[in-house]
């Protein structure tokens, strides 16, 4: 369960959160609000030196790009998939992360669950990750897998607004928040 208690959490600084997407393939970044996540990925880039690949299901990271609020990092690679060119879309990127190491940044879980309007949308979502996840470790890379999230009593952490679970496997959990005007990052182990 991923309970937050004194034994398995502790907070860390932005620039501490390489180390994790060194140590990890996978980390999960939870947030319980989209422009404090869309800031700490902003940030999280510029700390970040290998090139990025950019999922963006939002569309709320391109959109400040375009609109010039957020200045596009020459090495980021920016991709807004729809249902339409998805599969199109992560042949490409699969073939990047053949050829180099990246930090693949997945914006937001949420939104590549909307791409799936089927009742097998979770198992597809989970088999694309697990494929990204693959390839990733062949290559060097790591996946960052960012998720809008609310705490529900019975259920735990699950995705917000549509209740479903998060991904269930093992990864370093980041979980954003925002006290004052300050960016607070607390690491959840579940191990």
């Amino acid at each position: 369960m991923l309970d937050k208690n004194h034994n398995q959490s502790s907070t860390i600084g932005i620039s501490q959160v390489r180390k994790y997407l060194d140590d990890n393939t996978l980390t999960s970044v939870l947030c319980g609000e989209p422009f404090v996540k869309a800031a700490f990925l902003s940030k999280l880039i510029d700390e970040i030196d290998t090139s990025i690949i950019y999922l963006d299901f939002d569309l709320l990271y391109s959109g400040y790009v375009k609109s010039e609020m957020l200045l596009k990092n020459s090495r980021v690679f920016l991709f807004t998939p729809s249902k339409n060119d998805w599969n199109h879309i992560l042949k490409k990127i699969l073939l990047m992360m053949l050829n180099q190491r990246f930090t693949v940044i997945i914006d937001s879980l949420n939104g590549l669950y909307n791409l799936f309007d089927d009742k097998d949308a979770g198992r597809l979502v989970n088999a694309y990750i697990m494929l990204l996840i693959f390839v990733a470790k062949e290559s060097g890379s790591s996946v960052i897998l960012s998720s809008i999230v609310r705490k529900k009593e019975k259920d735990g952490w699950v995705l917000s607004p549509t209740g479903r679970h998060i991904i269930d496997t093992k990864m370093t959990r980041l979980y954003l928040k925002k006290h004052d005007s300050e960016l607070i990052i607390d690491v959840i182990r579940d191990d």
